[in-house]
């Protein structure tokens, strides 16, 4: 039996507003949370009079939240961050993500993606929802299983020979084996941790026919779909001259869509297409700051929100962001609907929430985590108010506020799945994935050398840079 017993923490349990709790325990066994507060204590309290072990976290002066959970995250991009800036998304793809991804091998895309995950989990993530690249994502996979946080990836469907580079280029049939095999391996792994996810790129890259088989095997399979839609005028332009319809209606028409189905971005969408979105279940990823970088717009939150459009938080891949950073995501959210919607249009509160319990839904992880509860499991971060310059908090009745607008991943003292500590800022745990720095940079000079040197070509986009 693995007990856990944290106490004395403010416990923001994230059911509510008002779930918070001063001075709270929370009691896990084996990884699920058993009991909470006075029950919590009495729970430990009978397992030490009994002579059991007991792993205690006196959390005095901390915050405890359920650990984050970020429904658009790239792996296999990490070692491509800090490149070219000033792009937008369909000039940026052509000319610097594809080719990388393309120029990596099972080893390179392995240690990207421990690097992200290493990442992830000092900034208190413990689920993603992934989108790994056509090729050796196995390799996304066995990082994952090491590092004890709970992903759900998939290999990119690319198979319109039209519009992607060769390297990435895979056939339809190839493409749809592929992920059957990665479903089959790897799907419930790490006692449930690893899930499986069809990814379609997005539906400039797909042929109608494998956007069709993804949603299809997605509903008979009980697995996600996840994929981009809506993200920059030139790509609905595109999606409207291949098919006549508005890039959401279309996903629609060709099964994409529902309860089981993530959409990244979503931020240009008309009325018909919000109406979709809501009647369908459907749930957006938002990416804010990668929003920003590739100046695609700004996510109309508010107005899904108010329409019962689940909207949960991402923060895409490294390029388009150059951090994997739930408070950076959480923060620009909350600040742009400041500017496009009014002052009050999201609160931190409901910032949070999407970083937390409407993450957590939206993966179909609710009856797992996303939210503090007797029965979950104990995916957990422990936040101290007192760490960088966060201080003074005094002011404000609730924590939120302070998550949102001050704290980073500096007031991240360890984060835990299934009870499990992932990160601690003051100990390397045997869970640690962080490559050492000249693993990175070793890495990342194969993969410039293979885009310059091994004749990759660019995408075939029928756009040129700079439109």
């Amino acid at each position: 039996m693995r007990a856990l017993l944290i106490e004395n923490a403010l416990v923001a349990g994230m059911r509510s507003a008002d779930d918070l709790h001063p001075a709270g325990a929370v009691w896990a066994v084996d990884g699920v949370i058993q009991a909470l507060g006075r029950e919590a204590r009495s729970a430990a309290a009978n397992a030490f009079s009994r002579g059991e072990a007991v792993e205690t976290v006196d959390a005095e002066g901390l915050w405890l939240f359920p650990g984050f959970v970020q429904t658009h995250i790239h792996l296999c991009q990490t070692l491509l961050r800090n490149g070219p800036d000033d792009l937008q998304l369909l000039p940026w793809l052509r000319t610097h993500v594809w080719p990388g991804e393309a120029a990596h091998d099972e080893e390179t895309l392995f240690l990207s993606a421990r690097l992200g995950l290493a990442e992830l989990a000092a900034g208190g993530t413990t689920a993603i929802l992934d989108m790994g690249t056509v090729r050796h994502t196995d390799a996304i996979f066995r990082a994952a299983e090491a590092s004890g946080l709970r992903v759900t990836s998939g290999n990119a469907l690319m198979d319109d020979p039209s519009t992607n580079p060769p390297e990435l280029f895979a056939e339809t049939e190839d493409a749809l084996a592929e992920g059957e095999r990665l479903l089959a391996r790897w799907h419930g792994g790490a006692g449930g941790r690893l899930r499986f996810a069809w990814c379609p790129r997005f539906a400039v890259s797909c042929t109608d026919r494998i956007l069709r088989e993804a949603a299809s095997r997605a509903r008979a399979q009980g697995v996600l779909v996840h994929t981009h839609a809506s993200e920059n005028h030139d790509e609905i332009d595109l999606v409207k001259a291949r098919s006549g319809r508005a890039n959401i209606e279309h996903l629609r028409d060709l099964g994409i869509g529902g309860p089981t189905t993530v959409l990244a971005h979503v931020i240009h969408t008309n009325e018909a297409e919000r109406r979709l979105l809501a009647a369908d279940g459907t749930a957006v990823a938002h990416c804010p700051s990668s929003n920003l970088k590739l100046a695609s717009g700004i996510c109309p939150v508010p107005d899904y929100l108010s329409r019962g459009i689940r909207v949960t938080l991402g923060a895409d891949g490294a390029p388009c962001n150059d951090r994997l950073d739930p408070f950076s995501e959480m923060r620009h959210a909350a600040l742009l609907q400041k500017i496009a919607a009014g002052p009050a249009a999201l609160t931190a509160w409901q910032v949070v929430r999407m970083a937390t319990a409407e993450g957590a839904a939206a993966l179909g992880l609710g009856d797992v985590c996303g939210t503090i509860e007797v029965g979950k499991r104990a995916d957990l971060v422990l936040l101290d108010p007192s760490s960088g310059f966060a201080r003074p908090v005094s002011w404000r009745d609730d924590p939120y506020g302070p998550v949102v607008f001050s704290f980073d991943r500096g007031n991240v003292v360890e984060t835990r799945v299934d009870g499990e500590v992932v990160f601690h800022r003051d100990r390397r745990p045997a869970r640690a994935l962080a490559p050492t720095a000249g693993e990175i940079e070793a890495a990342a000079g194969r993969l410039r050398e293979r885009k310059t040197g091994t004749g990759r070509r660019e995408a075939a986009l029928p756009l040129e840079e700079g439109t």
